[in-house]
């Protein structure tokens, strides 16, 4: 098949089946038409080829597999960046193959490809006294500083992600005594039912009385900022940096907080602390929203301190252990829609 037919499909895939078909954000657009310049960087570099001379017959699984290779080696990407990159090129094989069957064994040749192998990741959760000092830092002198203690709170008793918190309404918020709660919209737009401290729900009505009034508009976004006196949701860089203000101003006296604070790590807390508590990791998993149990064992692999704590205390009636000894270049990929 020649290069025409090859960039009429990229081409086709990135301003159509994606946006339209798919619906997919342009961010996420964005990241699949990098994946492909960097597979046509790798032919061009490795293959010594001319874009007009690339085409599905240079495609293989011995050409992706290098194509991995050189991410890792060459480009220095990182494992889990690589199996992104990886997965948007099958994406875009698997297209092709349904708009050609001809490019079928191409695909199915491709789909074997195995993925980089990625280190597993502890957690970086915030201690305990570290989020208790972070969730006092911004006091309640003003309404601006109850309206973060909410939010830092909140984060924390219901272990959110920060654009779950982002994308809450008033109508997501049940305040009552006993059984208050959250509707949090996740990944792939599911819904979790989450519930909440009712300290919490306590600071939610403060925070609702000062920023919404006595009557308040269920479907307005529950946390916003002011420019020119119009309400806008907030960003997550909104988020990152009144995080980072409190938690220099609470290190003072709690040298556990780090450097930089994220919001998952107060959402890592959440889950280590429920761990901790002996809540199940099925149910640990539906708090949190995880797809798979597999991701939430993260946290008991994690947790150490769970460990040696069961140790120690299975050991303490135990003996004493005897001693023992221890066409153009430049042309092609604005036509293709790359660039």
């Amino acid at each position: 098949m020649p290069s025409d037919d090859f960039f009429a499909l990229v081409r086709s895939w990135l301003t159509v089946h994606l946006p339209r078909a798919r619906r997919l954000s342009p961010h996420t657009i964005r990241s699949y038409k990098t994946a492909i310049n960097l597979l046509l960087d790798h032919l061009r570099e490795t293959q010594q080829l001319k874009l007009a001379d690339i085409s599905f017959e240079v495609i293989n699984r011995a050409t992706i597999a290098g194509f991995t290779t050189w991410l890792l080696e060459t480009r220095n990407i990182s494992p889990s960046s690589v199996n992104q990159r990886l997965a948007a090129v099958k994406s875009f094989l698997s297209y092709c193959a349904g708009e050609d069957p001809a490019l079928a064994a191409i695909w199915l040749d491709v789909k074997q490809a195995r993925p980089a192998r990625t280190p597993t990741r502890t957690p970086d959760a915030l201690s305990m006294p570290a989020i208790d000092a972070l969730i006092r830092a911004p006091g309640q002198h003003s309404s601006r500083n109850v309206r973060d203690t909410t939010m830092i709170l909140l984060m924390f008793d219901a272990a959110a992600r920060v654009q779950e918190v982002l994308d809450l309404t008033v109508a997501d918020i049940d305040t009552a005594l006993g059984a208050g709660r959250v509707t949090l919209t996740g990944k792939g737009r599911k819904t979790r039912v989450v519930p909440i401290m009712d300290k919490t729900g306590r600071h939610l009505d403060q925070y609702l009385t000062l920023f919404h009034g006595d009557r308040h508009d269920a479907d307005a976004v529950l946390f916003f900022t002011i420019r020119s006196g119009r309400r806008y949701p907030m960003s997550q860089d909104n988020v990152a940096f009144l995080l980072n203000k409190h938690a220099a101003a609470a290190r003072a006296t709690c040298p556990e907080i780090p450097g930089h604070v994220h919001a998952h790590q107060l959402r890592h807390g959440r889950a280590m602390q429920m761990l901790r508590a002996g809540v199940p990791l099925p149910h640990i998993k539906e708090f949190l929203g995880h797809a798979s149990i597999a991701t939430t064992g993260i946290y008991a692999t994690a947790d150490n301190q769970m460990v040696r704590d069961a140790i120690q205390k299975a050991g303490s009636t135990a003996p004493e252990p005897a001693p023992i000894w221890k066409g153009n270049d430049e042309l092609i990929p604005q036509l293709a829609g790359l660039k």
